[in-house]
């Protein structure tokens, strides 16, 4: 982190997935950080449950979602949480993501105030960075049947982001000069 000149920064903002670990890694450090869990991860575990409450692509699903999802982006998780526990689904899914996602929110509140956020000028979504992952390296290493050591993965990640980031022509030059 010396190294990297961490103990000259004023703020270190991290955001997480909600991962317990990472609170504690932050609370660890030794300069202001603020942990900001990460709203696209929100989004996804309120669609789960939207799709466990109403049927997956359904249009009550869609509307339910929308609202829930909006109502934690102004910073209202607590009242989002205190009302799903008014909820009784009838199947043991639903009920069970039902419960994970008041646990999730409840547990993160500290870490949902995303209009201050953003306000501040910070970034309240990884999600363009899921996405990247997903398709520049999950894409191809996720296909079926596929198996990879992790010198190979490593080695068919570098390719493919220099496909993604239009270095191919270059780089295959430099290894046939090679």
């Amino acid at each position: 982190m010396l190294r990297l000149r961490f103990d000259q920064a004023r703020l270190l903002v991290i955001r997480s997935d909600g991962a317990e670990w990472i609170r504690s890694l932050a609370q660890g450090l030794p300069i202001e950080t603020s942990l900001i869990l990460d709203l696209y991860h929100v989004k996804h575990r309120i669609w789960e449950v939207a799709h466990s409450l109403h049927g997956e692509h359904s249009a009550r699903a869609s509307e339910w979602a929308h609202v829930q999802c909006a109502r934690v982006e102004q910073a209202e998780a607590r009242q989002v949480a205190q009302a799903l526990r008014f909820l009784h689904p009838s199947g043991a899914q639903a009920q069970e993501k039902l419960k994970e996602l008041i646990g999730y929110l409840e547990n993160n509140l500290d870490r949902m105030d995303y209009p201050t956020y953003r306000a501040r000028g910070l970034r309240v979504s990884i999600g363009a960075v899921e996405s990247a992952n997903f398709h520049v390296t999950g894409a191809r290493l996720k296909l079926r049947g596929m198996r990879w050591c992790a010198d190979g993965a490593a080695q068919m990640a570098a390719l493919r982001a220099d496909l993604f980031n239009g270095e191919w022509n270059r780089r295959t030059r430099q290894l046939l000069a090679a």
